[in-house]
């Protein structure tokens, strides 16, 4: 069955790659006969349908966004913050080399918001970003009903599930839901200490780059809800 792209109108026909959006309502916490509260609601989600180039624009999104915040934070470890800020002694030409990388450690964060605006002439990338999932018509028809944006109230945001329950049910897709959360931290880890590498001039950089591309690219496979 051929469908219509939310994000760029355009023509899909796999399910696959569609957002799933979680809602909750009617939360009820109550305490057990153990010591400890026990939370209990109803959930609910929409597959919003999405092709298979805003798919893969959104994980790129989500790859710059955690880019932007290692970047900064490697900058910080390496010693560089330091240096620009005066705390550690230096010559002129350590802070010009300080701010040259401060710059650096910025771009991701440029990249992002560039790729989340679809201001970069790229076709790999969503007109529209994650988001806009969220004005879907059935999202905002269960809004109007007094459903809550998230699969559960804090802390059981990431519990969405598919509602195509042929495809993927709850107890299959957690496994692989965590699965692929803690590869991307590792990924998210090993990029930062890339870059730590890189100002020591280490040769295993390369290494933990290569590491961490790789482990990016596994997340996005594993995870079913990317």
């Amino acid at each position: 069955m051929t469908r219509q792209c939310w994000f760029c109108a355009s023509e899909t026909t796999a399910t696959r790659h569609d957002r799933v959006v979680g809602l909750h309502r009617d939360v009820q916490a109550g305490p057990t006969w153990y010591v400890g509260v026990r939370t209990k609601w109803q959930s609910n989600s929409v597959r919003v349908p999405r092709c298979e180039r805003c798919h893969h624009g959104h994980i790129i999104e989500q790859s710059m966004l955690a880019l932007s915040i290692a970047a900064p934070i490697a900058y910080a470890a390496s010693g560089q913050l330091d240096t620009l800020l005066g705390i550690l002694p230096s010559t002129s030409g350590g802070r010009v080399t300080a701010v040259i990388w401060a710059v650096v450690a910025c771009l991701p964060a440029l990249v992002w918001i560039a790729t989340r605006q679809a201001w970069l002439p790229w076709d790999r990338i969503a007109p529209r970003h994650l988001r806009h999932a969220r004005r879907h018509p059935a999202v905002q028809q269960l809004r109007e009903d007094g459903w809550h944006y998230r699969p559960g109230p804090f802390p059981y945001w990431q519990n969405a599930k598919d509602p195509d329950h042929q495809r993927l049910s709850g107890p299959s897709a957690r496994p692989r839901r965590i699965l692929g959360r803690i590869t991307g931290l590792l990924g998210l880890a090993s990029s930062v200490v890339t870059v730590v590498l890189y100002f020591r001039d280490s040769e295993l950089a390369a290494l933990f780059l290569v590491l961490a591309c790789g482990l990016f690219f596994l997340s996005s496979k594993i995870d079913p809800e990317v």
